[in-house]
């Protein structure tokens, strides 16, 4: 793919087929799969290859919301590669059960089911360096596995069984994937990728109902124009919502936004730590509810088993879905990390040092990760039990435009995300299960926290997870909605949005596969 500094591009007009605003999972995926096609692809970035604090600074917001504990720049990375740059590699698809309009859950429900996004996700795990894209959530996980299913089962009209597996680089096997690194290597002349380019507004005819351009500026400030038949915008949960919202020249109140619906029914997950387990007392439970390594016809990939609420107590209950598992925290000076820094190449006395002082540690992992296939073993600080909680959708959860601009002339972004009693309620009745659960399945139960339990006043300690979705939601009624069941604005002709802020509700599954897939879909029809 031909990548160019939007500075050092003399055309003060540029033309496509297909621009795609946005170069993280959801637009590189677009780009990929568009790649070697008849059409025109151009893919615009608003970072370089690199970050920059000039061109992070573009995602400054106002923040007038419930508290949010992960720094907003790291969900908004300005960078080749978006969000990307960052994420922790955690994936697993929703469940069916959240595709459904559920009568506890206010403003649920997709405009289709689970299994017409199910041959997305296949094809979505080739992007995303998994083994699978759909299977290995529940019991299925075994038989891929090949390992016998545990003797003792959970109660499952209460806790499923839950697999999240973890993305793999192909260029580095102790890391993710990174898109960022992965564009230049695809070799298609139809595409080409524009970096340190953001677009500051889209310009439509007066009816509001086609996109004639897109205004570009680059680093420097000076614009240019994109002309393109249709436009993908996959800039982020919230700029998606902030950009529809500033291009108003044209359109009062902003693009798709008849029915005052972008920005409202912002989402994230709720997570938190709710219990802990003695790291000496509970190798028995985290051996069960731990890390597996699965041989896939595309390599070796590790796997973390957990629980989830079952549907049957979600509905008789009135809770929201939610995912929970155990999660060690290692010691300073835990030796596996050394390891990576030494098989990478990144030799220093301390962590030839550290590997050679703990030879038990490494005699037992070489054992687990070549027989047994599991985890290794980490020298431990502590032991968690970890939960995250999906919301449910509500429409005073918005994102707005604050009366501050930007270096380039855009309103940043004004941020009112709401937090509600159903998520806390949720939370405390799932720690409760699970710590009976284990109980029953003889095993040590979790000291859980003191604010989990039922009667408890004491605040729920949960945070965001830096997964903003839901601002420009889909829905089949444009009333309460953004972008129609093909992912294209209502109203609007030639204008898709791809990414998580297109979900109606978000489960409790980390976004990123359900986003890829998303984006093998609509890739499918703008090639059609």
């Amino acid at each position: 793919m031909r990548i160019d500094d939007l500075r050092a591009v003399r055309d003060t007009d540029l033309a496509a087929d297909i621009a795609v605003i946005g170069s993280g999972p959801a637009g590189a995926t677009i780009a990929a799969e568009l790649a070697g096609s008849a059409l025109r692809v151009l893919l615009v970035e608003s970072g370089g290859p690199e970050t920059a604090p000039e061109t992070d600074e573009l995602d400054d917001l106002e923040n007038i919301g419930a508290v949010r504990a992960e720094p907003y720049r790291n969900a908004r990375n300005r960078v080749l590669g978006g969000s990307s740059h960052t994420w922790s590699g955690r994936c697993a698809p929703l469940d069916a059960l959240d595709f459904a309009a559920r009568p506890w859950v206010a403003h649920s429900g997709w405009p289709f089911e689970f299994t017409e996004l199910a041959p997305y996700l296949d094809r979505a795990a080739a992007h995303l360096g998994l083994g699978y894209g759909t299977g290995f959530t529940g019991d299925r996980f075994w038989e891929l596995a090949d390992r016998t299913p545990p003797p003792q089962d959970l109660d499952r009209r209460r806790l499923w069984p839950y697999f999240w597996q973890i993305s793999r680089d192909p260029g580095d096997p102790f890391d993710s994937m990174r898109f960022g690194a992965q564009l230049p290597r695809i070799a298609a002349t139809n595409v080409r990728i524009v970096v340190r380019a953001t677009v500051t507004h889209i310009d439509t005819d007066p009816g509001g109902t086609q996109v004639l351009a897109l205004r570009l500026a680059d680093a420097d400030g000076k614009t240019r124009t994109v002309h393109a038949a249709r436009i993908v915008l996959a800039t982020g949960g919230i700029e998606n919502a902030r950009l529809l919202l500033a291009s108003d020249r044209t359109v009062p109140g902003g693009l798709g936004n008849r029915h005052d619906a972008v920005g409202r029914y912002l989402l994230d997950h709720r997570c938190g730590v709710i219990g802990a387990l003695d790291p000496h007392t509970s190798a028995a439970a985290r051996d069960r509810f731990g890390k597996y390594v699965v041989r896939t016809r595309t390599g070796k990939h590790t796997f973390l088993h957990g629980m989830a609420l079952s549907p049957d107590i979600q509905s008789a209950e009135g809770l929201l879905n939610c995912g929970l598992w155990i999660q060690e925290v290692p010691a300073e000076d835990d030796p596996w990390e050394s390891v990576k820094k030494l098989l990478r190449g990144q030799v220093n006395l301390h962590d030839a040092r550290t590997v050679a002082s703990n030879p038990g540690l490494m005699l037992s992992g070489a054992k687990r990760r070549l027989i047994d296939h599991t985890g290794l073993p980490h020298k431990l600080e502590h032991v968690e039990l970890r939960c995250m909680v999906e919301q449910a959708p509500h429409p005073d959860s918005r994102i707005t435009l604050g009366d501050k601009v930007d270096r380039l002339g855009t309103p940043l972004p004004r941020i009112d995300w709401k937090v509600h009693d159903q998520e806390d309620s949720t939370v405390r009745r799932a720690a409760a299960l699970v710590a009976a659960e284990f109980t029953r399945l003889g095993f040590a139960p979790p000291a859980l926290a003191e604010w989990t339990q039922e009667n408890s006043c004491l605040p729920a300690q949960l945070t965001d997870w830096a997964h903003p979705s839901g601002a420009t939601r889909m829905s089949a009624d444009p009333r309460t909605g953004v972008v129609d069941a093909d992912c294209r604005v209502h109203g609007i002709g030639n204008l898709y949005i791809a990414g998580s802020s297109v979900f109606p509700t978000n489960g409790h599954a980390n976004p990123t596969l359900t986003i890829v897939a998303l984006a093998v879909r609509l890739a499918d029809l703008l090639r059609r």
